[in-house]
């Protein structure tokens, strides 16, 4: 491997990029990451972005769905034939959540059980799978710069930015935004009349899953 700098890194790591190429040179690059809305809606936001391997699995359920005549999770637009126009863009493939999904709390039990059923079937086992699993559950927004809002008695989801919930180590595999706080002590210090500094450098625990 060449001598890389610690910007070439971020750069090889940062490889989720629309429609353009990465700074380093990335197998992704060739992939056509495909817009993941909240609802069928041709106003609806933008909550994630899908790799081709998902958006063909996100197909097989809803023809499980249809099978066990259930209703299909989502509205898959990937076809040219089926490109709509969204949010003023230029039509292009996208998939969504379908609208019987109305509610924070609907949306959450659909893909709670979604991603159980692929944690339990070993689908993706090294992001989500038995060892992965993290058993935390994860808001997701419908803006993911906006106000981090929750829902409660008196707003129960109504007028939220917050969308629902999902097992945080699956939110990967739907590219969705998530958040952790990484912290970092540092002290000035004087050794031997030279000041100097110290730092504290925190190590992910070993039992850690992700």
């Amino acid at each position: 491997m060449p001598n890389l700098s610690f910007l070439d890194v971020i750069n090889i790591c940062d490889n989720t990029r629309v429609h353009q190429t990465s700074p380093v040179p990335s197998p992704y690059d060739a992939e056509l990451l495909v817009p993941f809305y909240l609802s069928e809606s041709p106003h609806s936001p933008v909550i994630g972005l899908l790799r081709p391997v998902i958006v063909n699995q996100l197909t097989l359920e809803n023809r499980r769905n249809r099978e066990l005549r259930l209703g299909e999770l989502f509205a898959l637009n990937v076809d040219v034939a089926n490109y709509i126009k969204r949010n003023d863009r230029v039509p292009g493939p996208s998939v969504s959540l379908r609208d019987w999904l109305d509610a924070p709390a609907k949306r959450t039990a659909a893909m709670k059980e979604l991603c159980e059923r692929w944690r339990d079937n070993l689908l993706f086992e090294d992001v989500c799978g038995p060892k992965k699993w993290r058993d935390e559950m994860y808001s997701v927004y419908s803006d993911p710069l906006g106000v981090h809002d929750y829902p409660n008695e008196s707003t129960p989801g109504e007028g939220l930015n917050y969308a629902f919930e999902m097992e945080r180590s699956a939110c990967a595999l739907f590219g969705v935004i998530t958040y952790g706080v990484h912290m970092t002590i540092y002290e000035d210090v004087e050794v031997d009349g030279e000041k100097s500094m110290k730092a504290w450098v925190p190590t992910r625990a070993r039992t850690k899953q992700t």
